[in-house]
């Protein structure tokens, strides 16, 4: 590999100047480049001398002030205090919070650019009387008289609330800077500005031997910073190439601040008399791969990393475009590589830690003191024992617990349902953190911190804690109140804006690294990864309060110059490289774009045309969708033995809803009448369409049962109406209420109770109109049990609970509650045993087989008629509603005639059951899969 760019400079410097580089300072754009460049240093020499003072500019202007830099947290609360002195509205911290953030951001690009606050911030009005514009080109009047006129186009209302905050800007700007100066503390653009302010009136020169070197998109205090120094005999060196840097070649973006600079009067001076040309002279192998899917980019990138030499580590770097792939690619890198470097700052949002911060204040935020005890909702408890970190450290109490609340459907879940809830943990989590949110969370970080967790886990830990604690410190000191409510915003707000910055030995190792990490850094082999347009440049968070017109009328940086730094960083990667892999994921279902980074394009269409090294590639993955395999369950002797028992007295009965399901699917009725499988248990606070007909039949049950055998008449049917919500109440405080404790409506639950109310009502008023009614039976339960035999020697036990049998005159009706939208109507008896056509009726072979097995079990009296019914939710509440079934266009006013039909279907059905081979198969009709509860077994 050729030189490094901090090689070369070390070479030039120590060459030049020898012994003698003690004397001097080089100062970089970070203090990452300081170390690679003393690095390089230490090869150029044979022998001990002192070495140079290194810095970063950040810190060489820190040098030059006795102002202390407050965090950025900090910096928000001091201009909270001094915004409401001139708001004429007051905001509270919490809602004051994001703009403040971003106020603070504009005020550092003001000063860090040098910008006179007092026309930018000028009052609306007074910008039209503004008589001396002498100080702005013409460009810039345009774009401003541009952004005004696109402001008088607005609505009033969000004229009048722009205007208000804006007319304040300046004097909220300058008390804010006047109460820092004070306090002896500034903001970074502040001490800049101060700097140069010293320099411009003399009270400051720049004394010493000063170097700067790799600089690209110098701040307009930057540049004068510079300028003043290299008048006083400073060095300047820069990294560039002719490529995107020639006057020429505007098409750039990489080169713009180079060309901008190649004009200044001062820096010009400094440009070497023939800039390089690597890029088109000693081009790099450049691989373009398109990757389907981030997890997949990690995955390939390990393969490539296990094919090739890793023996000096140092010399690769993988740079990421999406910092959210750090870790699927730290798992993916191969095990020979034992020393890795990461050198980025990862969101604190997608630390495990903030998610189990997160789930325990609104764990507090839902939690409720009833009769002296403190109860949570079962949603939050369940999301904090699922966390990993409560799950490993709780050890079996987790999974318990958890296990209890779903199988018990416990909804208020109280430190009693817990398991060992004498667990440290347990107590910290599960109580009452109303008094201080601070010290809850802080006990449980402590609590999890002193645990084995590894590096990167405690790194966040540490990083989330030391935020908690300067958070905490800050509303002390401002003395604010905050309720939950406002607390979670703040805290979500806060947390969710920070990095955390990884610590390693940056010298050795693999280099993982973010783009901007990478500044003025040369390695041999780069793996590029997540280079889609989305991610690279990607959309720019460019929230800022100054408009984007204003702007760049007053040489505020806008997302032009972001993407110029972002192209320079890019293309400076092909100078010294001599391979560089560029991934970028094609998949495009996650909302984003799956475009590759116009970089990518602009290589393909450049240097691909001009060069045999520029390679592109579809990584061949074969995205195919899994065909869902069929699924047949032969009748094996273990499957014979336990079919055998619907066959033995005292064993297994077969209900109406069992052949209802086998005629829907054989392989579903397999998996719950054969395999005995069940629907996982969820914790449920309101009713599902099961129990919702549940409490329907019971309430009916308990509304006619205290008068069987009685004439009821229209006004006794009527006066049950009265008993009808305490009945429903009841049946809602046995599902989810406690023992002891009044189960208390909410939500949906009232919606749900009321349409209940409405629909017994409405059975109770349809009941009044047919005139004299007596109730026979109501869920006679375990009485209907029928031998049905199949052949000579095999006989099947069928059983039914009838929902309601009464009589009306002569007619003796079966009754079944449907809370659906079961239809009465069906085209013969054939069709109810026919899985294949296409108007078999469910709900009618049920209550016919309520009716079959009513009349196998009691028979029926002389005179009597006996008439299936379905009260059906659909059709009770329509004017014409009649329960009587209908086949064809006519009504089943008495089903005997229809008995020997009916038990012939009933006969193929369970011989094909119990006799046949016929094996248990999946239903070709995908809509009976839709509410099965197997469905993912058979990948439908």
């Amino acid at each position: 590999m050729a030189d490094t760019f901090l090689e070369e400079i070390a070479k030039k410097i120590y060459g030049e100047l020898g012994e003698e580089i003690a004397s001097w300072q080089v100062i970089f754009p970070n203090r990452r480049a300081g170390l690679f460049f003393n690095r390089a240093l230490r090869k150029m020499i044979s022998k001990p001398i002192w070495a140079p003072e290194v810095m970063a500019i950040e810190d060489f202007v820190k040098q030059q002030s006795d102002f202390v830099v407050p965090d950025q947290l900090s910096l928000v609360f001091s201009l909270h205090e001094v915004f409401q002195k001139h708001s004429p509205f007051k905001e509270n911290f919490e809602q004051f919070y994001f703009w403040g953030d971003l106020l603070v951001k504009d005020f550092n690009d003001v000063d860090h650019y040098l910008t006179d606050a007092r026309p930018l911030f000028s009052n609306l009005s007074e910008w039209k009387q503004l008589a001396n514009t002498d100080f702005l080109l013409p460009e810039q009047i345009t774009l401003i008289e541009r952004f005004w006129k696109s402001f008088e186009a607005k609505p009033k209302e969000a004229q009048e609330k722009f205007r208000r905050n804006w007319d304040i800007l300046f004097p909220v700007y300058k008390d804010f800077k006047a109460k820092l100066e004070a306090e002896g503390k500034a903001y970074n653009g502040m001490l800049y500005r101060e700097f140069t302010d010293q320099l411009r009136t003399g009270k400051l020169e720049i004394t010493g031997k000063l170097i700067f070197a790799g600089f690209n998109a110098l701040t307009k205090a930057e540049e004068f910073i510079i300028s003043e120094a290299v008048k006083r005999g400073a060095k300047v060196f820069w990294d560039m190439d002719t490529y995107y840097a020639e006057p020429n070649e505007i098409a750039q973006e990489a080169g713009n601040f180079f060309r901008e600079y190649a004009k200044h009067t001062v820096l010009s001076k400094t440009f070497p008399h023939e800039i390089p040309s690597r890029i088109i002279d000693e081009t790099p192998e450049i691989k373009v791969t398109e990757v389907k899917g981030n997890i997949a980019q990690a995955k390939f990138l390990g393969q490539l990393l296990n094919e090739v030499d890793l023996s000096s580590p140092e010399k690769t770097a993988i740079i990421l475009g999406d910092e959210s792939l750090l870790f699927p690619v730290l798992y993916a890198l191969p095990e020979k590589i034992s020393k890795i470097n990461v050198t980025m700052g990862y969101p604190l949002r997608f630390a495990s830690i903030y998610q189990l911060m997160n789930a325990c204040l609104y764990l507090q935020k839902n939690s409720r003191a009833e009769k002296s005890m403190l109860s949570f909702n079962h949603r939050d408890v369940l999301k904090v024992l699922k966390h990993p970190f409560v799950g490993n450290l709780m050890g079996e109490a987790a999974p318990l617990t958890i296990n209890k609340i779903e199988t018990q459907n416990i909804i208020r879940v109280t430190q009693l349902d817990l398991e060992s809830p004498e667990h440290p943990l347990s107590q910290l989590i599960f109580k009452d953190a109303s008094d201080n949110f601070f010290t809850y969370l802080k006990q449980i970080l402590q609590f999890v911190h002193e645990e084995k967790l590894d590096a990167t886990e405690q790194e966040f830990i540490a990083e989330i804690f030391k935020h908690i604690s300067q958070l905490e410190k800050i509303i002390d000191q401002f003395k604010l109140v905050l309720d939950v409510n406002a607390f979670i915003r703040l805290f979500n707000r806060i947390m969710q804006s920070l990095r955390v910055p990884f610590s390693g030995e940056p010298l050795e190792g693999l280099q993982i690294m973010g783009v901007l990490e990478s500044r003025n850094l040369d390695f041999e082999n780069v793996y590029f990864l997540s280079m889609s347009e989305d991610n690279f440049p990607g959309s720019a968070n460019s929230q800022s309060f100054i408009p984007y017109n204003i702007r760049k009328a007053y040489g505020l940086p806008t997302l032009e110059q972001r993407d110029a730094i972002y192209a320079y960083l890019f293309y400076r990667l092909l100078q010294r490289s001599k391979k560089l892999h560029l991934m970028y994921n094609s998949d495009n279902s996650g909302g984003k774009g799956g475009e590759p980074s116009r970089y990518l394009l602009q290589l393909q269409y450049e240097l691909g045309l001009s060069s045999d090294k520029f390679q592109l590639q579809v990584l061949n993955q074969n995205p195919q969708a899994v065909r869902a395999l069929p699924i047949t369950i032969e009748k094996d002797d273990k499957i014979q033995a336990i079919l055998r028992q619907y066959c033995e007295p005292g064993k297994r009965k077969l209900s109406a809803s069992a052949l209802k399901t086998y005629l829907n699917c054989r392989l579903q009725f397999y998996f719950r009448y054969i395999a005995g499988l069940k629907e996982k248990e969820e914790v449920s606070e309101e009713l599902d369409a099961a129990d919702f007909g549940n409490i329907l039949h019971h309430v009916m049950e308990d509304l006619y049962k205290p008068v069987l055998g009685e004439e009821l008449t229209a006004d006794k049917i009527l006066s049950f109406k009265k008993k009808s919500m305490a009945l429903i109440e009841e049946e809602f405080q046995k599902l989810y209420g406690r023992e002891g404790e009044k189960f208390e409506f909410e939500g949906r639950n009232i919606i749900i109770r009321d349409v209940v109310k409405r629909m017994v009502d409405q059975i109770l008023d349809y009941d009044a109109t047919l005139g004299p009614i007596t109730i026979l039976e109501v869920e006679e339960d375990g009485k209907y049990v029928v031998e049905f035999p199949l052949n000579g020697q095999l006989s099947v036990f069928l059983y039914g609970t009838i929902d309601r049998l009464d009589q009306l005159g002569d007619k003796i009706r079966v009754i079944d509650y449907k809370s659906g939208g079961d239809e009465v109507k069906f085209p013969d008896v054939p069709s109810l045993f026919d899985r294949d056509h296409p108007r078999r009726n469910g709900a009618a072979m049920q209550t016919l087989m309520y009716a079959y097995l009513f009349l196998k079990k009691s028979g029926l009296s002389r005179g009597k008629v006996l008439t299936p019914g379905l009260y059906n939710g659909k059709g009770l509440f329509t004017a014409n509603f009649s329960e009587t079934l209908k086949m064809g266009k006519d009504e089943l006013t008495n089903a005997l005639p229809l008995m020997d039909e009916f038990e012939t279907g009933l006969q193929h059905m369970l011989s094909e059951i119990f006799v046949s081979d016929q094996p248990f198969d999946q239903t070709d009709k995908l809509e009976n899969c839709q509410y099965c509860e197997f469905k993912t077994i058979c990948n439908r």
